[in-house]
């Protein structure tokens, strides 16, 4: 049978600390996950047994001291073999180097113990290469012990275990490169789950993709987040806003033009589908592009042939659209102001991007994450009061994640100490009293959801954890909710 990680003998004086004993011992088999064993006098037998904790402390030549953590796993052949606990890669780096070191004149196997005149590249007994003088050996070889461990693990799972596996893996959450704190991708709940696995399975592909969601839920993000894992991830990525550019503007934008085509047109340029030849181009709102704009767009979808503003012949260019639009497209089609033919072109995949209102405790995960994020750059640490909290869940952040980011950033400013209130977040939640003539719209939503949770309680007798399911929230959610509105039990 074949050990994970090589080991080498070895003659390193070591002091255990264990059970608040000092026990001299000699390290006889080093390996970067462990080593054996024996004592230098009988005093320890009566000190060490299975899975006692013990503090390890020893010098290697060259390497200099090292002092960590190890369990001893097992008492076997006068001695204890001691798994190390907890190494930081440093460690184990040194570590590795210095048993290296020993593995470049040996005539066995150090996983197997398989003798040979002349080590080959891979043993041919267990399989394991041999390679120790390559600089990513190590790296490589921690890759695999990894693998193999979990190849163990699954193999004795059943199909529904190992679907239930993938399925948490394909929708784990997605990292964006960027330096803007809006470019985060953050989030556990189902709805945002979904959305990262639909990233990934359309990523690859070439497909057109529409983005559905309201202002600020992230719909360019999403955009990056496909194209950074497509074939395309090494090409340009544009972004334009529809909304942003005046109509006549904008087709020169997106198309290009020729030096003359207008007044002002002094020298030729590449319009946006060019700049992104080869790459992604990611149209936002694209419900505000005027409607004799998108029957020239159509025809590129159809053709991919760039005709620049003013041009006699066109040009072919290899880009993958991304659109997206926080607009009611059914009604925009209705109303003659969007093509149905652009749209079906647009939508070979949809994905639908949700408010932060319906995701639930991401609310309070979000709001974390960028007072965390801001803390860290503005370098003092604050945090959030519990009524902060139940304020932050009791708001529906119309403005999605780009509200909570910047209400989270005016109250890093705003806090006079280290705890974000309420009130330094703008989120006031207020006293409402029966009879209230002219309130704000808030104090009624508010109003609204204390007389929900108050009959919803009373329907399950006060019972949380059937409330909490009913009204579609945790039971952590709920309790606050409860506490920030001053909920009684009734009689």
């Amino acid at each position: 049978m074949s050990r994970l990680s090589p080991r080498i003998k070895a003659a390193l004086p070591v002091r255990l600390d264990a059970n608040s004993a000092n026990i001299e011992m000699l390290i006889t088999d080093l390996g970067v996950n462990g080593a054996f064993l024996r004592a230098r006098s009988s005093v320890c037998d009566g000190k060490l047994r299975i899975d006692t904790p013990v503090l390890l402390q020893y010098n290697v030549s060259g390497k200099g001291h090292f002092e960590h953590r190890g369990n001893i796993r097992r008492k076997e052949n006068g001695g204890y073999a001691v798994n190390f606990c907890d190494l930081d890669a440093a460690t184990k780096q040194k570590l590795w180097e210095f048993i290296a070191g020993s593995l470049s004149d040996i005539k066995e196997c150090p996983f197997c113990g398989q003798s040979y005149n002349e080590m080959p590249a891979i043993c041919k007994s267990c399989g394991w290469e041999l390679n120790f003088g390559s600089p990513v050996y190590f790296d490589y070889h921690e890759k695999m012990c990894i693998l193999k461990k979990l190849y163990a693990k699954l193999s004795a799972m059943g199909m529904e275990q190992l679907q239930t596996i993938i399925g948490f893996l394909d929708a784990g959450p997605v990292n964006v490169t960027g330096n803007e704190e809006s470019q985060e991708f953050v989030g556990t709940g189902k709805a945002m789950l979904e959305v990262f696995s639909n990233i990934r399975k359309v990523a690859p592909t070439d497909l057109s993709i529409l983005i559905l969601g309201e202002s600020g839920t992230g719909k360019e993000l999403t955009a990056q987040a496909i194209h950074e894992r497509s074939p395309r991830k090494d090409k340009p990525f544009v972004a334009i806003n529809c909304g942003a550019i005046p109509d006549t503007l904008l087709e020169a934008e997106l198309f290009g033009f020729e030096k003359g085509a207008f007044t002002g047109a002094h020298t030729s340029k590449k319009g946006k589908f060019e700049c992104a030849d080869g790459g992604t181009i990611f149209l936002d709102e694209i419900g505000e592009m005027p409607f004799s704009l998108q029957v020239k767009l159509l025809r590129f979808l159809q053709d991919k042939n760039v005709e620049r503003i003013g041009a006699v012949s066109g040009k072919n260019v290899d880009v993958r659209l991304i659109a997206a639009t926080n607009r009611d497209i059914g009604s925009a089609i209705a109303e003659g102001k969007f093509r149905n033919d652009l749209y079906y072109r647009l939508d070979e995949f949809t994905i639908q991007l949700p408010p932060v209102r319906e995701r639930g405790d991401d609310k309070i995960i979000l709001a974390r994450f960028f007072l965390k994020k801001f803390s860290r750059e503005m370098g003092f640490a604050k945090t959030f009061t519990k009524e902060a909290v139940a304020a932050i869940e009791g708001y529906d952040w119309p403005g999605n994640v780009r509200e909570i980011i910047n209400k989270v950033r005016r109250a890093m400013v705003m806090a006079g100490g280290n705890s974000v209130t309420p009130a330094d977040l703008d989120l006031d939640v207020p006293k409402i009293g029966k009879g209230a003539g002219n309130i704000h719209l808030n104090d009624a939503v508010a109003q609204i959801e204390i007389e929900k949770i108050k009959d919803v309680l009373n329907y399950c007798g006060h019972n949380i954890s059937s409330a909490a399911d009913i009204l579609g929230i945790t039971r952590q959610t709920l309790h606050r909710r409860i506490k920030i509105y001053g909920i009684k039990k009734t009689p």
